[in-house]
C-alpha cells in the first residue's frame, strides 16, 4: 500500500512536470509562428510600399510591361533589375530588404526611378545599357538631389562596375554653336 502511494506521488510529480514542458512547448510555438506571421506582414508592408511606387512611376514613364517588386535578403548590388524572361514576362526589380529600411520615401522614389530608367533603356534600346543613361531617364520623374542623397548611400558599400566617378551633370539645354576665330 505504501508502495502504490509513493508511485501515485511521483506520478502526479512527473505528469506536473510533462504538463509544464508541454505549456512552455505550445506557448513558444504560438509565439513563434505569431513572430513569423509579423514578419510575414511586416515583408509584405514593404514589398507593398516598393510596389505602389513602381506602379506610379511605370505610369509617368509610360512604361507598358509589368513591373513586379521583389525582397531578398541579399543583393550584391542591393537593388537590381531582373530579366522578364527569367520571371514569367515581367520585369523584377530586387531589393535587398534591409536596404528599403534605410530609405526615405524620396529616396525610394529615386532608386526606383533609376531601376525603370534599366527597363525603359531595354524596351526602347537594349543595347545601350548604361547607369549615366539610367539616371537621365530618373531624372524625368525624380528630383537629382533625391538621386544624389542615393548615391551617397549605395557607393559606400561599392559602385558597380561600369559606374561613373561621380554622379553625372545632366544638362538640358542644348551646347551653343561655336563660332569659328575671326
Amino acid at each position: 500500500m505504501r508502495r502504490s502511494k509513493r508511485m501515485k506521488r511521483v506520478l502526479r510529480e512527473h505528469i506536473s512536470t510533462l504538463a509544464l514542458i508541454l505549456t512552455t512547448f505550445l506557448a513558444l510555438r504560438t509565439s513563434a509562428a505569431s513572430r513569423t506571421e509579423a514578419e510575414a506582414a511586416e515583408a509584405h508592408a514593404k514589398t507593398q510600399r516598393v510596389q505602389d511606387v513602381i506602379d506610379d512611376l511605370r505610369g509617368r514613364l509610360s512604361l507598358r510591361r509589368d513591373v513586379v517588386a521583389t525582397l531578398v535578403p541579399a543583393n550584391p548590388l542591393m537593388v537590381s533589375v531582373r530579366s522578364p524572361v527569367e520571371h514569367g514576362g515581367a520585369y523584377q526589380v530586387a531589393f535587398e530588404g534591409s536596404f528599403v529600411d534605410t530609405l526615405s520615401d524620396d529616396e525610394l522614389r529615386a532608386v526606383v526611378a533609376h531601376e525603370l530608367g534599366h527597363v525603359w533603356i531595354f524596351t526602347h534600346h537594349p543595347y545601350l545599357q548604361t547607369e549615366q543613361l539610367a539616371n537621365k531617364v530618373a531624372l524625368r520623374v525624380v528630383p537629382r538631389e533625391s538621386l544624389k542623397r542615393v548615391y551617397a548611400k549605395v557607393w559606400p558599400h561599392g559602385a558597380p562596375s561600369g559606374a561613373p566617378v561621380r554622379f553625372p551633370v545632366v544638362s538640358l539645354r542644348r551646347p551653343r554653336p561655336s563660332t569659328p576665330p575671326t
